[in-house]
């Protein structure tokens, strides 16, 4: 099969400030079986060349001024390429100029969030028209395939569920690596310090100031209780806007125990998760599918979290983790700190069952998924229009 697949074009796949589904479109395609042939349509950058192979992976990369010239630099390509599937992803409105130019070829979009679906990103108009165009849906979690469902009125065999993956090998080997300590060193703490860790962007649908609010009542009971707060404002930047400054003062009379560290690759990520001692993510908005969560529990770490949006297919509560809603995270935080470090067996035992967790979301699993649903498609379209050998002979 002769898979095309069209990232948003903003970022580069791989991607190198950053970015979850540039990560996503690269990891999960790393794990299709090497009979099937896989472009990658991305955009330039100076880290990678214009066009590359690996294995059965083509990236083809074109610069990015606006959807407009990017599509249609793709779709000239895509011409020459003939795939059998054509993957967009998280940009519904991209299907409706490739439907013009391959109106028999089957176009999938692969939703990674609400928000490129909704009103203020594309009319109802043209998402209708999306739905009864395009040849399928994926979303990364069962939460966000029924959001679709309910508000788009995608029909429910027309969108297909499919979780992301997470390869626990990079985290695990975090574990014995030499730098952890340099690390924890340059970020100001000592040895004997129990961080409590965020990583993601710093905006308020993530709840970090939450987060804070909650963490100041740890710290009357616990003077060795430190949070470190991984991110910038967005994939790369480290933007001081008004957001940032309201957690800048919220922190300002915990003084030395709340650490801010500015965007940190996505590569480098395993060591940074090793910092921490437990990893917190106080999502306030409807998390699709909070991926900081699984590879938390790729590193061994017990999660505490929220149960909003599809947080919940992830994170198995007072199993590999604890799910608090955030209006009671004041409340609760301090209760389970004081339990998670009180009985260090809990701890532990969490920690192992957040890694067995993890290793039951593998990348392989999500291609598979994907794979699946293409092939019932070109079935599909195979017993629409069949040719048979009478049918040449008559042509020819």
């Amino acid at each position: 099969m002769k898979i095309a697949i069209i990232s948003p074009g903003p970022f580069s796949v791989p991607p190198v400030k950053g970015s979850s589904v540039e990560h996503d479109i690269d990891e999960v395609t790393k794990m299709i079986d090497p009979e099937h042939q896989v472009t990658i349509y991305t955009r330039t950058c100076a880290t990678y060349p214009k066009s590359a192979v690996e294995e059965n992976r083509q990236f083809i990369r074109f610069p990015y001024n606006g959807p407009k010239t990017y599509l249609r630099r793709i779709i000239s390509h895509i011409r020459k390429r003939k795939p059998d599937v054509i993957m967009v992803e998280n940009r519904p409105i991209y299907v409706l100029t490739l439907k013009r130019h391959f109106p028999k070829t089957p176009v999938f979009v692969n939703m990674h969030s609400h928000v490129y679906g909704s009103p203020g990103m594309i009319s109802k108009d043209k998402m209708k028209k999306v739905v009864r165009k395009a040849s399928g849906f994926f979303t990364n979690s069962e939460f966000l395939r029924r959001h679709f469902m309910k508000t788009c009125k995608i029909p429910a065999h027309k969108i297909h569920a499919v979780h992301l993956g997470v390869d626990v090998s990079p985290y695990q080997v975090a574990k014995i690596h030499y730098s952890i300590r340099k690390i924890r060193k340059e970020i100001g703490l000592k040895p004997e310090d129990r961080v409590l860790f965020y990583a993601g962007r710093l905006m308020r649908a993530k709840g970090v100031h939450v987060l804070l609010k909650a963490f100041k009542e740890v710290c009357e009971q616990d003077p060795l209780a430190r949070l470190v707060i991984v991110g910038g404002t967005g994939y790369g930047s480290n933007r001081l806007n008004p957001y940032v400054r309201e957690l800048k003062q919220l922190a300002k009379p915990l003084g030395d125990k709340v650490k801010f560290v500015n965007f940190v690759p996505s590569a480098q990520m395993p060591l940074y998760y090793q910092v921490g001692d437990i990893v917190a993510t106080p999502s306030v908005w409807k998390e699709a599918f909070c991926r900081v969560n699984l590879e938390a529990m790729a590193s061994g770490k017990p999660v505490i979290t929220t149960p909003r949006g599809g947080i919940g297919e992830v994170v198995t509560h007072q199993g590999s983790g604890f799910l608090i809603p955030p209006k009671d995270w004041k409340a609760e935080l301090p209760a389970l700190w004081k339990l998670l470090w009180s009985a260090p067996a809990i701890r532990t035992e969490m920690g192992k069952n957040a890694l067995m967790r993890a290793k039951q979301f593998s990348w392989y699993a999500t291609a598979q998924g994907y794979l699946e649903v293409f092939e019932k498609a070109l079935k599909k379209r195979k017993a629409a229009s069949p040719t048979t050998e009478q049918d040449l002979r008559k042509t020819g």
